[in-house]
């Protein structure tokens, strides 16, 4: 297939303007005593592969591509293999999240004109999915939650710049708003804890640069768990609860570190760059995507400490 150069560049600068270059100096790092066993899983260069997540029954692996020119979901067997497309719609189908019971995908889509969320069911890819979320607004990174009846997202309805953390119903109704702040904070990239409580989200609420923060389901406060370091995001929670992935610049490198949910020490899981980290079912692994020089693509790294 060939690369989209553009859509490429694009992101990277993105990705850059997002990560920042301040901050405060933060601590360093703890780092492994020994090299984790790491797997790559796609090996195609020239193409942009984002948001793996591993199926609740870990046989799979979910995620976005634009092998064909446009990016759309796509599904690989965890243990490597042909990769499958589920979506093929000329809008763009990114950010997909499974259901518990792994028989549905919830994603983000612009196929409506906006970028709103839809649900598809894995059984019957070639079927239409089912738009949740609709209006003249961004709706995003959509994760459900543990017992599978809400979809946490972000939008951008009541702000000309800025996003908030809402939660809509998966058999429809209002969606209600969990954050709420003035203009130019974001709130996004949510992720459910195991026991469906609390979420974790990256956030500016505080000062300029992204950090991470949990608060309860229900409403009340928002805690911070990392201090300033110039850009975090994209958090997923460990299964048992107990610990919280993100990505980082603050090595100087988009890397993949862990820290207690609750916070304190920070450990670094990556060294070879990394974006969009998911846990695997029993914990063990991390999957994640690296892209630009020098191996992007799908990857797996065990779980070392």
């Amino acid at each position: 297939m060939r690369p989209i150069a553009g859509l490429l560049l694009m992101i990277a600068v993105s990705v850059l303007i997002l990560s920042g270059c301040g901050g405060e100096e933060p601590a360093a790092p703890v780092k492994s005593n020994r090299a984790p066993m790491v797997t790559q899983l796609t090996s195609n260069h020239e193409v942009f592969e984002a948001n793996p997540m591993y199926s609740p029954d870990g046989a799979w692996i979910l995620f976005e591509s634009d092998v064909t020119g446009n990016r759309d979901i796509w599904r690989i067997p965890a243990t490597g293999g042909e990769a499958q497309q589920l979506t093929s719609d000329s809008g763009f189908d990114t950010a997909p999240f499974w259901s518990p019971d792994g028989t549905r995908v919830v994603f983000e889509s612009d196929r409506s004109g906006f970028k709103n969320i839809w649900i598809l069911d894995v059984g019957s890819p070639q079927s239409d999915p089912v738009q949740l979320t609709s209006g003249s607004w961004d709706d995003g990174d959509p994760v459900w939650s543990p017992d599978g009846t809400l979809i946490a997202h972000e939008s951008n309805r009541d702000k000309d710049l800025g996003s908030d953390i809402w939660v809509s119903p998966v058999d429809g109704g209002p969606a209600r708003r969990l954050t709420t702040t003035g203009y130019g904070i974001y709130h996004r990239t949510a992720d459910w804890s195991p026991d469906g409580a609390r979420l974790v989200f990256e956030s500016n609420r505080e000062d300029e640069y992204s950090a991470l923060h949990t608060m309860p389901v229900s409403g009340g406060s928002v805690t911070r768990i990392t201090p300033k370091a110039g850009y975090e995001g994209h958090p997923a929670w460990s299964p048992d609860g107990e610990e919280i992935i993100f990505e980082s610049r603050r090595t100087g490198v988009m890397e993949i570190f862990k820290i207690p949910a609750d916070g304190g020490e920070i450990f670094q899981v990556t060294t070879g760059g990394g974006f969009w980290p998911r846990w695997s079912p029993d914990g063990a692994s991390i999957v994640y995507c690296v892209f630009g020089d020098p191996e992007p693509n799908i990857w797996v790294v065990e779980v070392d400490w």
